[in-house]
């Protein structure tokens, strides 16, 4: 089942955001499994936010745990708050 992902974190900056966004995803053309739609920006609560749908929970936590959480650990990125929802309908032209 489809999971929308809500990623936070007060202390992340644009730039912390780019510098491990570009060493996990060097090639956007080639998204990793399960990947189906990714938005990130300013948070209204401060800090940044990325909003990720994916194909099921496994596949984010896979990404996620091999990639984005040591790239972010080797840049000197602080942790973020994961929030995980079944998805009930989507649509994605």
């Amino acid at each position: 089942m489809a999971v929308l992902v809500y990623n936070w974190s007060a202390d992340w900056t644009p730039e912390q955001y780019q510098a491990v966004h570009d060493r996990v995803l060097p090639d956007p053309t080639n998204p990793p499994a399960g990947l189906l739609a990714h938005v990130a920006s300013p948070s209204d609560r401060g800090g940044w936010q990325v909003i990720d749908v994916w194909e099921s929970e496994a596949d984010f936590r896979r990404f996620t745990e091999e990639k984005v959480i040591p790239a972010a650990q080797d840049l000197g990125a602080p942790p973020f708050e994961t929030k995980v929802t079944e998805i009930y309908n989507h649509l994605i032209p």
